[in-house]
């Protein structure tokens, strides 16, 4: 009698409609899959840690977080008799994450899971393998399996490093009109802690390219400034040659400099990973796991559009987005803090179907999000506005139509525009730098270049939070309800007021900067001191005047 099998929740997947069958996969091609395990109890949220300074929070161990809500030890022994029974093997065993990788050819895995896989191809998405159907398993380990990624690897995430279109670098120079930065040189005009970032880890998650070293020492020499310990975790072996995707190691270079430059002293680990679905969960899975290195901050300048309820071609899955999600939530107690970049795509995320965009997992409860800005630097006076240099050169923005919205956003932000006004998890949080045009100098391919994007903001924010821990002597840890509940509302931020992040200009600019949260630049721009002052438990300060333009010329 066959055994009796159930679907897997949260588990369809959608192919793009642009994408077109072109054979069943090689049966007998080698596939590793990743798989969520049922956890020993629950993860709590984060409602103990809420509303408490980071000097008074209590995170867990990673010891801790294994033996209290890692993998159920029952549930893995039936993972595994379940794996040999089909002829799969167990490649890796992460209790701290609640995930194991099991490997095996294509035929057997399909098999052991119920799906049918097929090699496609799109005019965006190139070549790739996907599974059509929900994944069943057997009654016997239905409980135990939470979640299993691998099957399908089209793209899920992207990320965009925008070049200056302004003055050349010597012709700046040449006329004094200078408008790009070198990353230390905002650190003061942010007022970040005068202290180092010595004793702390950044992790930076990346997903494709690699480090370019020698290019990494002549930077820090050129900038006359300590060379970081850098250090690769290749996952799964995946290549990391830095001339095998130049493009993709023009953005590692992007987080390595600013990270580098802006919290010296600092160890970057830096994760390497595919940018599927499973790229993105192995990759949170090694930083949780990482008892090594120990990150307490993480920057993630990659993502795609969320809104799955307008579009038929988005590629996240609920089961993934469920399991991301986890993940940050576990890395939020233990106390690490994880930034993300909000997308370069302006508040259509350039879909252009006259709705409102917004990226995942920007817009994770459990992340900041950060976005970007145009910071200009006048003498003793910074002038700041949203960045939107038009399509494709903007700040991502604006309200998740899946995700809801926290209890600590209530009564701050607002609905989503689009049809039915979903009342859902808004971003960003906060915001920096990010526009190319007043962009980073940085190096990769031997040659130094300005860029921009909110894949510069999120480092920045990554190593203000670095110097912050060292100078707290604890770990901040997600502050979003206290950002939120405090922060914010005190004016510690820089109050960005001026400007939209309707870049494609479809939606009548209606996600405006103004006082307060705002859905172009969150809360604002750093004011590192502040910061700090408020997260030791200084008493709040009076609001901050708002950032506005200049005049216009006359």
């Amino acid at each position: 009698m066959p055994t009796q099998r159930v679907h897997l929740d949260n588990s369809a997947h959608r192919i793009p409609p642009t994408a077109e069958a072109v054979r069943r996969t090689n049966p007998n091609q080698w596939i590793d899959v990743t798989i969520g395990v049922r956890r020993r109890q629950d993860l709590p949220d984060l409602s103990a840690l809420d509303e408490t300074l980071p000097g008074q929070r209590t995170y867990m161990t990673h010891d801790e977080l294994a033996q209290g809500y890692g993998s159920d030890p029952a549930s893995v022994e039936r993972i595994k008799a379940f794996a040999a029974a089909h002829g799969l093997v167990v490649a890796r065993d992460e209790p701290m994450s609640a995930r194991m990788t099991l490997g095996g050819t294509m035929r057997k895995m399909s098999d052991a899971f119920g799906v049918t896989v097929f090699d496609f191809t799109d005019p965006k998405l190139g070549a790739f393998h996907a599974r059509t159907g929900r994944v069943s398993l057997p009654q016997e380990v239905a409980g135990d399996i939470t979640g299993v990624f691998g099957f399908s690897n089209q793209q899920h995430l992207r990320r965009g490093r925008h070049r200056s279109a302004g003055l050349s670098p010597s012709t700046a120079m040449a006329t004094r009109r200078r408008a790009w930065f070198y990353p230390q040189e905002l650190a003061p005009l942010y007022d970040f802690p005068t202290n180092d970032a010595s004793g702390q880890c950044i992790a930076l998650l990346e997903f494709g390219g690699g480090v370019e070293t020698d290019d990494v020492a002549a930077y820090f020499k050129a900038l006359k400034l300590p060379e970081p310990v850098v250090q690769v975790i290749a996952i799964d072996g995946v290549d990391t040659d830095p001339q095998a995707d130049p493009d993709s190691t023009g953005e590692v270079m992007l987080d390595i400099d600013v990270a580098g430059a802006m919290a010296p002293g600092a160890k970057l680990a830096v994760y390497f990973s595919t940018f599927d679905e499973k790229g993105l969960i192995d990759a949170l899975s090694a930083v949780i796991a990482d008892t090594v290195n120990k990150p307490s901050v993480v920057s993630i300048s990659w993502g795609w559009d969320e809104n799955q309820k307008f579009q038929t071609d988005i590629l996240w899955s609920p089961a993934a987005i469920d399991h991301v999600n986890h993940s940050f939530l576990a890395a939020a107690h233990l106390g690490i803090t994880v930034c993300v970049s909000t997308g370069d795509d302006g508040s259509e995320a350039q879909m252009r179907d006259g709705r409102a965009h917004v990226n995942f997992p920007a817009t994770s409860p459990y992340v900041l999000a950060v976005g970007g800005t145009t910071l200009h630097s006048h003498a003793s006076t910074l002038v700041e506005t949203v960045w939107n240099d038009g399509p494709g050169s903007g700040t991502g923005g604006g309200v998740s139509d899946y995700t809801a919205r926290p209890a600590w956003q209530a009564g701050i932000t607002p609905p989503s525009i689009n049809p039915g006004a979903f009342a859902g998890r808004a971003i960003p949080d906060v915001a920096a730098n990010a526009d190319p045009n007043t962009g980073y100098r940085v190096m990769s391919g031997g040659a130094m270049q300005t860029v921009g994007g909110t894949s510069a903001s999120a480092p920045l924010w990554a190593s203000l939070i670095a110097r912050t821990n060292k100078a707290l002597g604890a770990k901040v840890g997600n502050f979003n309800a206290l950002l939120y509940g405090r922060i914010g509302p005190a004016g510690v931020l820089r109050d960005i007021v001026d400007g939209n992040n309707d870049t494609d200009g479809l939606l009548d600019g209606q996600y405006k900067a103004g006082p307060g949260w705002d859905a172009c630049t969150g809360w604002g721009s750093p004011d590192g001191r502040k910061l700090l002052a408020a997260l030791g438990g200084a008493a709040a300060p009076a609001a901050a005047a708002a950032v506005t333009p200049p005049p216009s010329p006359a």
